[in-house]
C-alpha cells in the first residue's frame, strides 16, 4: 500500500480539517441549551424541579465568562502569530470562544462583569509547539468549567456551560492530535 508524501501544504490542510471536523459537532452541542430551555418551557409545571435560572450562579457564571474573555485575547495572539494555513484554524477556535463569552454574557444579562481579554500565555513558536500549550489550555478550561457546572443551581446555566466544556475538550482533543499526539494520548487514554 502507497501512503502519499505528507507535505507542509497537506500537513496544514489536514490540521484545518482535523480541527474543523472536531468541532463540527460543537456548533449543535452549544444549542443545546436554547433547544433545552424551550422543550422545558412547553413541560411539567412540577415544582420540584430544579429552578431554569438562580441568581446564586451569577459569580460562577462571570467566573466562565472571564475564562473565556481570557482564551479570546489568547487565541487573538495565536492567529496573529500563525501563518495564512494555520490562521484558520486557530480563527475557528477563537470564533468558539468568542460565542462562548458572548452566550454568558447574554445569559447573565446586566449582571455580567466587565472581562478582561488578557491573554492566559503568550503563543510562541511554530504550530505544534502553539498546539500543544493551547490544548493544554483547553483541558484546564474544561476541567474548571465541569467543576464548576456541579454548584450550579439553575437548569439553564449549567446547560450552557455544560454545553462549553463539550466543546472545550473537543478543542483540547484536536489540538492535541495536531501537536503530535496519537488520538489515544490526545483523549487521555
Amino acid at each position: 500500500m502507497e501512503h502519499p508524501l505528507d507535505t507542509p501544504e497537506s500537513q496544514a490542510t489536514s490540521r484545518r480539517r482535523l480541527i474543523t471536523s472536531l468541532l463540527a459537532g460543537g456548533a449543535v452541542v452549544a444549542a443545546t441549551p436554547l433547544l433545552a430551555g424551550t422543550a422545558r418551557a412547553a413541560g411539567t409545571t412540577d415544582t420540584t424541579v430544579p429552578p431554569n435560572r438562580d441568581a446564586s450562579d451569577n459569580a460562577a457564571l462571570n467566573a466562565a465568562l472571564a475564562r473565556e474573555a481570557r482564551l479570546v485575547g489568547t487565541y487573538r495572539a495565536a492567529v496573529e502569530l500563525a501563518n495564512e494555513d494555520d490562521k484558520v484554524a486557530l480563527s475557528l477556535i477563537l470564533d468558539h470562544h468568542v460565542a462562548y463569552a458572548n452566550a454568558l454574557k447574554g445569559y447573565l444579562g446586566t449582571q455580567a462583569q466587565a472581562a478582561a481579554e488578557t491573554p492566559l500565555m503568550q503563543p510562541s513558536g511554530g504550530f505544534a509547539a502553539m498546539a500543544n500549550a493551547l490544548s493544554k489550555l483547553e483541558n484546564e478550561s474544561a476541567k474548571s468549567h465541569a467543576d464548576m457546572v456541579a454548584g450550579l443551581k439553575g437548569i439553564d446555566a449549567a446547560a450552557l456551560v455544560a454545553s462549553i466544556v463539550t466543546v472545550t475538550v473537543r478543542t483540547a482533543t484536536a489540538l492535541a492530535i495536531a501537536a503530535g499526539a496519537s488520538p489515544l494520548a490526545a483523549a487521555g487514554a
